[in-house]
């Protein structure tokens, strides 16, 4: 039985020792994807995490404490997700852009 090779990344495919024959049957792995729920009654929180680990697909499910609104918008500006403007019509231009 011939064993597969996966390919993970651009990058990841150049560190592998022995290169791949064929690119187009390479699998490419897939990235997970991550949902967050805001819930108000913590009480909750054990049947509601139960609840969605039954559910097909589901990896994990884990408890964090949700972000203030200062600490996303140091994330924002941490990450570069922050753009500054002169005057209204650069506004208007940037957006006309997308």
């Amino acid at each position: 039985m011939a064993s597969k090779k996966y390919k993970k990344s651009e990058c990841d495919a150049q560190l592998v020792a022995e290169p791949m024959d064929d690119y187009n049957n390479s699998v490419v792995l897939p990235v997970p994807t991550q949902i967050m729920v805001n819930i108000e009654d913590v009480s909750m929180l054990k049947e509601i995490k139960h609840a969605i680990s039954m559910i097909r697909g589901v990896v994990s499910v884990e408890k964090s404490p949700a972000m203030k609104s200062y600490e996303r918008a140091r994330a924002d500006v941490k990450a570069g997700r922050v753009v500054e403007f002169e005057n209204l019509d650069d506004l208007k231009a940037f957006y006309d852009k997308l």
